[in-house]
């Protein structure tokens, strides 16, 4: 757990010289007396991290915190470092919380370690002029106090949270105002950083703003030129035009005496004139279907609308998820088929291993048969061998007898007959061996070879499988990478959609309220107009009458006191609309009949006249508590003074009505307080209860302020008509890309199962051949090692018997010469019959080996078969496995077809439902839709009959001009004299329209021909400015979807941190009151210009806010909600200042209580005095000060 290890004072505060205070994790306490100096320690530590300032550190001033006895020297100075225990903290812990600030790349270094300790330092040099430097130091290395708390955040250590509780801190949550508590849940939610973005979203919203009203005014001088420039540009088209014909007529002229080419040249504009006829004739035709299709499409939108309320964005739902259904079936059924044609690969292997097991079965049951076959035979020839031994051994036995009888050469033909015998009976069972080593070395040789190129097969067989492993777990990697990355895809577009959601809801809000107030303000300017009579004035200044001067109220100007009296004097000509003359009145009085706007009175300048009645200036000085004459006190324009003068003729003014009264019925009076004296001697007066609205210099000024507060309400409106296009614009697209991701979510995790399903099929089908190998490679080193062994012993008899046969046949050739010598009849016979007795012996032996021979041949292959036929065995267990996986696996893919089926069967019944509601009205669209597309083809049949005339006639206009040039080249060729000019056209006629044409082009004359070319230009730049304009409101429109998205968020953020905070409070404040309390936002709909109240209800008393509690009551409850900030936000430890001080014991014991378990996951440093606090720590530090001396410290084991 990451605490802080070690605390050390040098010259701080109470502390001389150097003291270090070492810290344990968990529950601490620091006791001692009063004014020993155990809250400097906690001081200390706002001092070392940079967390208050010396006010909240109990200092006036940083110099204050250096000890007093440091007062005498030049210099001094104090050092406070503070320890970190970081040993238990991760890599991936500091990662969790990086830095939002910017410039920390000279911090790595002596940044945060995941291992060891990490200490804080901080410096101040205090001077002898009271001047001061403090340097904060990481590591022993300088920093900043802005690099310090970056390094701190990462700790979760924030200056503006409550690591330090000290003892104001509890009675500031107390006393504080309920704004100032919510603006402690702002800094929690990090609302400060929303408001940054918005500000600089607003900044550079009103960056694009002044382009946009910039341009605006580029625009407003280009079209302005652009109008003045098309008068120019008409002018000089028309000049062009005179010029023309000009021309055109001279060319008649020169062409006059050619009577063919002038018919012709009729006859062309005759048809172009009927061309242009029909060109009309169409064009008011396609005006008119243009109408027609206008009012189609209306009927359409309307038809449109009802059927989109009727449910056909639900059908469109239910058609996109039929869709995402289908796809899945699709993609469910192209794998059973997949799965089916593994299967069925598996069932063809299974049944060619199964082929195999029956061929080997069979090959064995015939060696088997054969096998007892040759067993019989052997027996058979061993009995033949045996009687033919017992046959020679009684040849022998005879030759022995009659060798007895014999001479010496008998004795010596015996020994050799016997030596022979000998080296027979040693040399047959070597080459027996010999035979059947050599017939099972070919096999074994023959077996190692198969088992070699099996093995080698089997090794390309699991090279190819681990191919397709690696392959397929590629494939997965890919596959989950591809999940993955669109589940974060999907995740933030939903996240975005979501704001954009509420941000929708939001405006939509706003934009109901603010109609709402808009409605009622005009409504209530309305009737402010019609109740005052300008409702009359308003009609007549919208419809622009010129010579209308205004109210008669707002054309003078009142100092306040006396505005009461004068506006009472003037009564209801306030009203009464001024104009130039009588003319504009008479206009005004006719346009009121029309539009039955009311009444109104006019005084025109030109006609009216004020009373001649005049005062004298003497007459005026003798009256007691006369202010001056009524028209004297208004301010106005001179050629006004005769309307002033008609509204207050000699009206005086008084200050009071007793003053007044002594001069009843010689003067019109009115007082300073509203009473009116007539000079018939009426008197009006008395309490006001409404008066007219209209007031000198005011009624202008209210009906701007109205105006202005409805001018903003209607551009706040257009402005959140906007947004709300852009917003439902981004919703639709968001919504279209949460579908599109979500597909291809499915699709992706449908393929990964796949991928998965194939690593686990081919992992199981290694671990088979890997089997296989391991099998076939221990009976390759078994039959090698047999093999080596038998061609050791065939290398050992094929040395001896050699040897063995030589000596065998020269004691053969010995015995052959010393018979020969031998003349006995009877030796001669016995050995004649020996001999073939031993061959007879020799040939059953022969006989007696091969059948030996081919048992062992037997046997090896009946080995080599089982070993053969075990392996089958093992295949065809696997395969069948392999048949067992596929087929489940398609038995759960065809399930999954049976619920998607099942899904797509129930999206279609919604479907149909849907849209059987729909029937009537998409048959009533799709009809208009009909008609309108049968328009919209007459239309284009029309266009396209007026194009193609368009083009015949230009044709015919272009013939026109060959024809006329051809006339030219004629002109040279003409005979002399001329032709004859036909009589149809008169030359003093075509004189006298040239001769017009000439003096028309003179009136036009001077022309400004640059005028076409400038107003192209000007166009152009018109056109160019008008997509800036664009490019300009579209960026608008994006910056304040982005501010109200921040604004959204802002408030998401608030009301997360608000629930979270309420929730950490409720449970907090159960523990420590056993009552109940909550928090309470004054108006929940605006929390941002709302208070934060803390409600409780204490165990036993009725529910009540902070104010209305006792002392104690309030500390447990400021505890609570300071506890329950810190759970929202944890930090590695907390140190509390006395905060128990207004507690009674049994709180104090709860509070402990809670401290203690919370000091399971943070370092908890308490000071207090209080035994309950100290008998619930862990640990507690005494501190003491003598008189005169230094804060001491040691440390106190409590029993």
């Amino acid at each position: 757990m990451v605490h802080i290890k070690r605390v050390e004072l040098t010259n701080f505060k109470s502390f001389g010289g150097t003291t270090s205070i070492p810290l344990l994790p968990g529950f601490t306490v620091v006791s001692g007396p009063n004014g020993s100096g155990k809250s400097n320690i906690l001081d200390a530590l706002l001092f070392a991290l940079g967390l208050s300032s010396s006010k909240g550190m109990r200092a006036e001033r940083l110099p204050d915190l250096v000890n007093n006895s440091q007062s005498r020297k030049t210099t001094v100075e104090t050092r406070v470092t503070v320890t970190f225990d970081l040993s238990d903290l991760t890599f991936a812990e500091l990662e969790e919380e990086p830095t939002e600030l910017e410039g920390e790349g000279e911090t790595g270094a002596r940044g945060l370690v995941a291992e060891g300790e990490w200490s804080v330092t901080r410096k101040l040099r205090v001077t002898k002029q009271g001047t001061y430097t403090s340097t904060y130091y990481i590591n022993g290395e300088p920093c900043t106090q802005t690099e310090l708390h970056e390094q701190l955040n990462r700790l979760r250590i924030y200056p503006e949270g409550y690591n330090v509780v000290l003892q104001g801190d509890v009675t500031g949550i107390i006393t504080m105002k309920p704004r100032e508590r919510r603006e402690i849940i702002d800094e929690l939610a990090g609302v400060a950083q929303f408001d940054r973005k918005i500000v600089l979203a607003r900044e550079k919203l009103d960056t694009v703003k002044e382009r946009e009203e910039r341009s605006r005014i580029v625009e407003q001088e280009l079209i302005s030129q652009r109008d003045r420039l098309a008068k120019d540009r008409a002018q000089a088209m028309k000049y062009q035009q005179l010029k023309a014909e000009l021309q055109e007529k001279s060319l008649w002229w020169a062409v006059l005496n050619y009577q063919t080419l002038q018919q012709q040249l009729w006859r062309y504009r005759e048809q172009i004139e009927a061309g242009d006829r029909s060109h009309s004739e169409l064009t008011e035709q396609f005006q008119l279907q243009q109408s027609q299709i206008k009012q189609a499409t209306t009927t359409l939108e309307a038809l449109n609308a009802l059927v989109k309320a009727m449910g056909e964005e639900e059908l469109l739902q239910l058609q996109s998820t039929l869709a995402t259904q289908e796809a899945e079936l699709a993609s469910q059924q192209q794998r059973r088929r997949e799965l089916e044609t593994a299967a069925q690969k598996a069932s063809e292997q299974l049944g060619q291993t199964q082929a195999a097991i029956e061929e080997h079965s069979q090959t064995l049951a015939n060696l088997q048969a054969q096998k007892k076959t040759e067993t019989e035979l052997e027996q058979q020839r061993e009995s033949d061998r045996h009687v033919a031994e017992t046959s020679l051994n009684q040849t022998r036995r005879e030759a022995d007898q009659i060798a007895n009888q014999a001479e010496s050469w008998m004795v010596q033909q015996t020994d050799l007959h016997r030596q022979i015998e000998a080296l027979q009976k040693s040399l047959n069972p070597q080459k027996t061996e010999q035979a059947r080593l050599r017939e099972r070395a070919e096999q074994l040789a023959r077996q190692t070879q198969e088992r070699e190129q099996a093995l080698e097969s089997l090794q390309g067989e699991l090279t190819t499988h681990q191919q397709t492993l690696q392959r397929a777990t590629s494939g997965v990697s890919e596959a989950t990478a591809q999940v993955e990355s669109l589940s974060r895809i999907v995740t933030a577009v939903e996240e975005d959609l979501s704001v954009q959601q509420d941000t929708l809801n939001r405006l939509l809000e706003e934009q109901r309220e603010r109609q709402r107030k808009l409605d009622r303000l005009e409504a209530e300017q309305q009737a402010r107009a019609e109740a005052a009579g300008t409702y009359a004035t308003m009609a007549i200044q919208k419809a622009g009458l010129t010579g209308v001067c205004g109210l008669v109220c707002q054309l003078g100007r009142v100092e306040p006191q006396y505005q009461l009296a004068l506006e009472i004097a003037a009564g209801g000509r306030l009203g009464h609309i001024v104009v130039e003359d009588d003319t504009v009145a008479a206009e005004a009085i006719a346009l009121l009949k029309r539009q039955k706007a009311g009444r109104a009175t006019f005084l025109p300048l030109n006609k009216i006249r004020p009373s001649s009645e005049r005062m004298e200036t003497d007459t005026l000085a003798t009256l007691d508590g006369l202010v001056d004459l009524a028209v004297n006190l208004i301010e106005y324009d001179r050629p006004y003074h005769g309307i002033f003068r008609y509204v207050f003729g000699t009206t005086l003014v008084f200050k009071s009505l007793n003053q007044a009264r002594r001069y009843l019925g010689q003067y019109r009076m009115v007082t300073l307080d509203g009473e009116l004296l007539e000079s018939s001697g009426a008197m009006t007066g008395g309490s006001s209860t409404s008066r007219s609205s209209l007031h000198f210099g005011s009624a202008d000024n209210q009906l701007r302020a109205a105006t202005g507060a409805i001018a903003s309400l209607k551009e706040r409106l257009a402005e959140i008509e906007r947004i709300l296009t852009r917003c439902h614009q981004a919703i639709t697209e968001g919504t279209q890309t949460v579908k599109q991701r979500s597909a291809e979510l499915i699709e992706a995790k449908q393929n990964l199962r796949e991928a998965t399903q194939q690593v686990a099929q081919v992992q199981s089908q290694i671990v088979a051949i890997t089997t296989t190998i391991e099998q076939t490679r221990s009976q390759l080193n078994t039959a090698q090692q047999e093999l080596s062994t038998a061609r050791e012993r065939l290398a050992a008899l094929d040395s001896t018997i050699p040897a063995a046969e030589q000596q065998l046949q020269s004691d053969r050739e010995t015995l052959a010469q010393l018979e020969r010598t031998n003349s006995h009849t009877e030796w001669q016979q016995i050995q004649v019959r020996l001999r073939q007795q031993e061959a007879h012996l020799q040939a059953q032996e022969t006989a007696l080996r091969e059948v030996q021979q081919r048992l062992g041949y037997i046997e090896t292959t009946t080995a080599a078969l089982g070993e053969k036929l075990a392996a089958d065995h093992l295949r065809a267990a696997d395969f069948q496995q392999q048949q067992q996986s596929l087929n489940q696996q398609i038995t759960d893919t065809q399930n999954r077809i049976t619920t998607i089926n099942s899904q797509i069967s129930q999206t279609r019944a919604a479907i149909s439902q849907v849209e059987q509601r729909l029937g009537t009205a998409k048959q009533e669209r799709d009809r208009a839709e009909a008609q309108l597309r049968e328009m919209q083809t007459a239309q284009s049949q029309l266009e396209w009959q007026i194009q193609k005339l368009e083009e015949t006639q230009q044709g015919r206009r272009e013939q026109l001009n060959i024809k006329q040039q051809q006339l030219e080249t004629q002109k040279a060729e003409l005979p002399d004299p001329l032709p004859t000019i036909p009589e149809k056209l008169d030359l003093a006629t075509l004189q006298r329209e040239i001769k017009s044409l000439t003096k028309r082009m003179e009136d036009l004359e001077p022309v400004n021909m640059l005028a076409l070319e400038e107003y192209e230009h000007t166009t152009t730049r018109l056109e160019e400015l008008s997509q800036k304009l664009a490019t300009l409101h579209g960026e608008r429109t994006e910056l304040l979807l982005r501010i109200e998205n921040f604004t959204t968020l802002r408030r998401r953020a608030f009301q997360e941190a608000f629930d979270a905070v309420n929730q950490n409070f409720q449970t907090i404040f159960a523990e420590l009151s056993e009552g109940d309390g909550y928090l309470q936002i004054d108006d929940p709909e605006d929390p941002f210009n709302s208070g934060l109240n803390l409600v409780a209800h204490p165990k036993g008393k009725p529910v009540q806010r902070l104010t209305s509690m006792s002392g104690g009551e309030k500390s447990l409850t400021a505890l609570s909600f300071i506890f329950a900030l810190q759970r929202y936000r944890p930090s590695p430890f907390y140190a509390f200042d006395e905060v128990d001080m207004f507690l009674d014991g049994a709180n104090v014991e709860r509070l402990a209580k809670m401290i203690k378990g919370q000091a399971e996951q943070a370092q908890f440093i308490v000071v207090s005095l209080r035994r309950p606090m100290m008998e619930a720590s862990q640990r507690t530090i005494g501190v003491t000060q003598a008189r005169g001396a230094y804060t001491q410290v040691l440390g106190i084991k409590l029993s």
